[in-house]
C-alpha cells in the first residue's frame, strides 16, 4: 500500500513539473510573437493629401479657355457659359475660328469646306440685325454629302443674348444636323426646323422643334444675319 502511494505521489510531482515547463514555453513563445509584431500606423485624414477630382479639372478647364482668335460676335464671358454645356471630349481644347463672314466672305461653300477640312465638332455663332446672338453646337463636321439628318445627342441650340438659354437634345427624334443644297439645318420634326440658315448666309429662320424643345432663338421666326462665325476645337495634337 505504501508502495502504491509513493508511486502516485511521484507521478503527480512529475505531472506538475511538466505543466509548469509547458506553460513557460507557451508564455515565452507568445511574448516573442508580440514583440515581433509591428504596430501599423494609420494616417489621419489630415495627413492624406487631397487628390484633384474630375470636378476640379472640369472647373479648371472653364477658367482657362484659350481662344486662338478674336470674335466679333460674342463677349469675353460667353465662351465660359457655353463651355459648361459642351461634351467632355472638348475639355482642354483651344477654340479656333475656322470661318467668319467678316474675314472669309459670305459663302456657305467656304463654310462647309472649312468645316470639312477642320474635322470634328463645331460651334456656330450668329448675330441677327436686331442684336440677338444665338447658334448651335454641331457634333459632326458640316460636310455630309447626302441631304439627310446626321449628328448625335451632343448637339444643342442656344441663345447668348439678350438672354442665355441652352436647349439640349430631347431624344424625341434624331433630326440633329442636315445640309440641304448648302443650307444648314439643326433640329426638326413635323415639317419645321429649330434653326435654318439659307445658302447665301444672309437670312434664316428659327422655330420650336421636337429635337431640342427650343424656343425662338433670334429676334423673330425669320431673321436677317448681321454676322456668322464657325468655331472649331484644337486639342493640340
Amino acid at each position: 500500500m505504501s508502495w502504491l502511494l509513493g508511486f502516485k505521489l511521484s507521478y503527480y510531482n512529475e505531472y506538475k513539473s511538466y505543466l509548469r515547463e509547458n506553460t513557460k514555453c507557451r508564455m515565452s513563445w507568445l511574448l516573442g510573437f508580440k514583440q515581433k509584431r509591428k504596430k501599423v500606423e494609420v494616417p489621419s485624414a489630415k495627413a492624406i493629401p487631397k487628390q484633384p477630382s474630375l470636378l476640379d479639372c472640369y472647373d479648371d478647364y472653364h477658367e482657362e479657355i484659350e481662344l486662338l482668335h478674336d470674335s466679333r460676335l460674342f463677349g469675353p464671358e460667353d465662351p465660359k457659359k457655353l463651355s459648361e454645356h459642351l461634351p467632355p471630349r472638348i475639355y482642354g481644347s483651344r477654340w479656333k475660328l475656322i470661318y467668319s463672314s467678316f474675314k472669309h466672305g459670305i459663302s456657305s461653300s467656304t463654310l462647309i469646306r472649312s468645316s470639312r477640312d477642320n474635322g470634328g465638332p463645331s460651334l456656330l455663332i450668329i448675330k441677327d440685325d436686331m442684336g440677338y446672338v444665338f447658334g448651335a453646337f454641331a457634333s459632326h463636321p458640316w460636310c455630309h454629302p447626302e441631304p439627310k439628318f446626321f449628328g448625335n445627342g451632343e448637339c444643342f441650340l442656344f441663345q447668348l443674348h439678350p438672354m442665355f438659354e441652352v436647349y439640349k437634345w430631347s431624344s424625341k427624334n434624331n433630326y440633329c444636323q442636315m445640309i440641304e443644297q448648302n443650307r444648314l439645318i439643326m433640329g426638326g420634326g413635323k415639317g419645321i426646323f429649330g434653326l435654318w440658315i439659307d445658302e447665301d448666309l444672309l437670312s434664316g429662320s428659327t422655330q420650336p422643334c421636337e429635337t431640342f424643345d427650343n424656343g425662338i432663338l433670334a429676334s423673330g421666326n425669320h431673321f436677317k444675319i448681321f454676322g456668322l462665325e464657325l468655331w472649331g476645337f484644337d486639342d493640340g495634337n
